[in-house]
């Protein structure tokens, strides 16, 4: 692993440990009432703040969940632009976990300790990623997240992998969306 790699991979080390022990401290701060009085701080700039929240929230470690029940309450009468806004979100920072894992290099690390596997699910991926990502993302218990790594340290097809993603997101972001509308509307 080069230097330059193993000082990113130190960096997100420290900062997803930090980010945990302060969720774990203060878990108000990932509550989506607060998220949403933050971004309404923004003044006529909240669009653009919930987005750039949306698409960081990898490394902000604040679940898309809690995010699309912000934006319902910071947009309670228009559900198709939360719905919009937080699918494309979703889409986009699955694509930075995807490139982040591919560049720190993990798929070496991978390759030399577990070869068979690694091959193993290799060809998992070109057979089926499709349909492994479409699910994955479909279901709302386990972090899209994860299958985002393995996606980027296999090397699947990024155009495969993204509408995997999106197929596999629609339904839970719209779910999220109609939920928090029906919640939180008047």
């Amino acid at each position: 692993m080069t230097t330059s790699r193993r000082i990113a991979c130190g960096f997100w080390l420290a900062v997803t440990l930090a980010l945990t022990v302060l969720y774990a401290r203060r878990p108000e701060l990932i509550d989506a009432a607060n998220l949403v009085d933050v971004l309404r701080r923004s003044g006529p700039f909240v669009l653009l703040a919930y987005a750039v929240v949306s698409v960081l929230r990898p490394v902000t470690l604040v679940p898309s969940t809690v995010l699309i029940v912000a934006g319902t309450l910071l947009f309670p009468e228009r559900y198709m632009l939360v719905f919009s806004v937080s699918l494309a979100a979703v889409v986009a920072s699955a694509a930075i976990i995807y490139y982040f894992f591919d560049f720190l290099g993990l798929a070496e690390l991978f390759e030399r300790r577990h070869a068979a596997r690694v091959r193993w699910l290799e060809e998992q991926v070109r057979t089926r990623g499709f349909w492994i990502v479409a699910g994955w993302s479909a279901f709302p218990f386990v972090p899209t997240d994860v299958i985002c790594y393995a996606a980027g340290s296999l090397r699947m097809p990024v155009g495969k992998f993204l509408l995997g993603v999106t197929v596999g997101e629609i339904p839970i972001v719209a779910f999220y969306v109609a939920g928090g509308t029906w919640l939180f509307s008047g």
